[in-house]
């Protein structure tokens, strides 16, 4: 059948997104194996192996993804790693077909996928098998459906928006702020009468229902996320300032800034483009309740791929002749500036802790300067915590085998173990952080019991030993400049104390009591 010009466009420009949507997967693909796993992702592991409606820190829904990539891919890093690749892709996806939905052309969508592409913020977050991946996405095509339902006037479109907003709450709660940025923006935009439909209650009581479980799940264990909010803003949201919050938004997607930031402009401004104006209000909003909410920099990097299309759009739209190609000139310019400047202010998936390093260049979640990302610190360490374990279990007679505990100071040693010890028949470690607080044995009744201590050398450290154990030793120390928790340590310890027993079951007690449910 021979194809009229318009489908022959259409087309080519949808061969177009889906060739770089590839170029998008293959990078991570291609990358997966420069690091080892991030120490989140070893927690969000176990909580596949555990899988439940909530955990401690985070939704369910990274739990259910690690279970089932994990059931197909097998316990390996590929397993993981390959989600936030797929991701990533959609992502890609997703920007063209906005790009498409606005009118623009082939231009146009190459433009604002390259910005995407370029982005070392979503190199970054694509290369971790962590929520805020998908978190980019529920956003995105948070944007999509209603760039949609602005354009279509079509009301089902809420039934999708509601759905979207269910499912995104699973991963992460932080979707709260787009979707009460939405909200208000709609109500003070021209399109508020969209809100007085059927469909919108449809999709409102369809978001509440898929919620629903989680929600009890909270309210069953004490409200978990509630507790985590408050350890976050003791420890790390009370070294967010407003003017870093502010200039991490130029810094994170500065390879796309013209693009960006020129939209937000037209969109706010421009009286031809009044009927997207919702979305200039929606990203005002989304900055001032996180700026509010003392929330980090990096949870709005979900909102700026929007912006993307409409910013390549808008170049498209509102410049011709030779200011076109000056302004394409421009955006050029700043996605290979942007490329550069990605892989020195970060390096992440290509380049490893020693090429990028600098003396006291990075900010840490703690609010101290170190001397490369924290995230590349959070990749080192744990495939050595890991084997020297199972070296030392497997150095155990098959009955002490059979009598052995594991003990973890942190979440990310314990899914470390988990994650690389199950072939080798690890016990099951015993951890009172995270989410490894629920799944803790109550008492500790063992003969031997390998422990893994953050400052093994440390003279407390030496006497707790003493006090816990009848005879122990120092088996292995981490020595790694680039591990966040250098200098830890492996013991193995013989003969628990009664000591030990009884302070175990205090632990446990105090640890679990603080997610029962109050009467």
């Amino acid at each position: 059948m021979k194809l009229n010009n318009g489908n022959l466009s259409l087309n080519r420009e949808w061969l177009l997104i889906i060739i770089l949507a590839m170029v998008k997967l293959l990078i991570h693909l291609l990358t997966f194996d420069n690091y080892e796993l991030h120490r989140d992702a070893y927690l969000y592991y176990a909580q596949g192996e555990h899988l439940a409606w909530g955990f401690v820190a985070v939704p369910p829904s990274i739990g259910f993804f690690s279970w089932l990539f994990t059931g197909i891919f097998g316990d390996t890093v590929f397993a993981l790693r390959l989600v936030p690749a797929i991701v990533g892709a959609i992502n890609v996806l997703i920007i063209g077909a906005m790009v498409k939905e606005l009118g623009g052309k082939a231009l146009a969508i190459l433009i604002a996928c390259l910005a995407y592409l370029a982005g070392f913020a979503y190199l970054h977050v694509n290369t971790l098998f962590q929520p805020v991946s998908f978190n980019h996405l529920y956003w995105l095509l948070s944007g999509y459906l209603l760039l949609l339902l602005v354009r279509r006037k079509d009301t089902r479109i809420w039934i999708l928006i509601g759905i979207v907003f269910g499912i995104a709450f699973l991963n992460k709660y932080s979707i709260v702020f787009f979707y009460a940025a939405l909200g208000i923006a709609m109500l003070i935009s021209r399109h508020r009468k969209l809100l007085w439909s059927k469909h919108f209650l449809i999709g409102a009581v369809a978001g509440l229902l898929i919620i629903l479980p989680n929600l009890i799940w909270q309210y069953n264990h004490n409200w978990p996320v509630l507790h985590h909010m408050e350890e976050l803003r003791r420890t790390q949201l009370v070294h967010v300032s407003y003017t870093d919050f502010l200039l991490d938004q130029l810094i994170m997607n500065a390879q796309a800034l013209p693009l960006w930031l020129g939209a937000l402009g037209i969109l706010l401004f421009h009286p031809k483009e009044r009927n997207y104006r919702v979305f200039g209000l929606v990203f005002l909003g989304v900055i001032l309740l996180l700026l509010l909410g003392s929330g980090k920099a990096y949870y709005t990097l979900g909102l700026y791929p929007i912006y993307f299309a409409f910013g390549a759009y808008y170049l498209e739209k509102y410049f011709r002749g030779r200011s076109y190609k000056f302004a394409v000139t421009i955006v050029v310019a700043f996605l290979l500036t942007g490329i550069a400047g990605g892989l020195y202010m970060d390096g992440i998936p290509f380049l490893k802790p020693e090429q990028v390093a600098r003396e006291k260049a990075f900010r840490w979640e703690d609010g101290q300067m170190h001397d490369i990302p924290q995230d590349l610190s959070d990749m080192r360490g744990w495939n050595t915590i890991a084997g020297e374990v199972i070296k030392i279990y497997e150095e155990l007679s098959p009955k002490e085998q059979q009598n052995c505990a594991i003990y973890c100071e942190l979440y990310a040693q314990a899914g470390a173990l988990m994650f690389h010890g199950k072939s080798h028949g690890l016990p099951k470690p015993m951890c009172f952080t995270g989410s490894f607080t629920f799944w803790a044995p109550d008492s500790l009744s063992q003969s031997h019991v390998i422990a893994v201590i953050e400052n093994a050398r440390a003279p407390e450290t030496d006497s707790l030993m003493k006090l816990y154990f009848e005879n122990y030793e120092l088996s292995a120390t981490i020595d790694d400049p680039w591990f966040r928790e250098n200098g830890t340590g492996i013991f193995l310890g013989e003969n628990p104390t009664p000591q030990l027993e009884s302070d175990y079951k205090q632990w446990a007690e105090e640890a679990k009591a603080l997610y029962r449910k109050r009467p």
